[in-house]
């Protein structure tokens, strides 16, 4: 018997990096689309500006594109940009499997001092997130993608603490 799917729709910037759908959020004006456009010229892929269709099946996030929005992208300094037609139709695709996202938001998270990483819950399943200061000197664009190269690698603030423990004890 298959899965019931759920749906929801919510506002942001979906893209896919490296096969890897991301959701961008944030209040209005914060960058969602101009992130989304950095990436797309850096060879990543759009999958929905503004709303995002997002779907669960067999407990597998996907975000989609509605059919209206296919291949757009709006940006508040250029206006409505055709992201097909100008980057080519593999800079799109209609549908990703959402598995992060990102919160533009110039306030930190109280407390945190490695790192703002949490989780987020959407359609009853946990997302790796965090939230990102859009005003930060380094870009959105190479924390983002610095942020998604590390969910697949060793904790380094484990490493860091083994190594103090290391020179406690010589």
């Amino acid at each position: 018997m298959k899965a019931q799917r759920e749906s929801h729709s919510c506002h942001g910037v979906m893209v896919c990096i490296h096969g890897q759908g991301v959701l961008i959020t944030g209040e209005a004006g914060m960058g969602k689309s101009s992130l989304a456009l950095e990436l797309v010229s850096e060879g990543h892929q759009l999958v929905a500006d503004d709303v995002i269709e997002v779907s669960c099946s067999d407990n597998q996030l996907y975000g989609h594109c509605p059919n209206m929005l296919k291949g757009l992208l709006n940006s508040r300094e250029l206006g409505t940009i055709d992201i097909e037609k100008l980057f080519g139709i593999s800079a799109t695709v209609e549908s990703a499997p959402l598995q992060y996202i990102v919160e533009l938001n110039p306030n930190p998270l109280p407390g945190k001092l490695e790192g703002q990483q949490q989780t987020t819950t959407l359609l009853q399943q946990q997302l790796p997130s965090i939230r990102l200061n859009p005003n930060a000197a380094a870009s959105v664009s190479s924390r983002l993608l610095t942020w998604l190269k590390m969910q697949h690698q060793a904790d380094a603030n484990l490493e860091l603490r083994r190594r103090q423990a290391a020179q406690m004890q010589s």
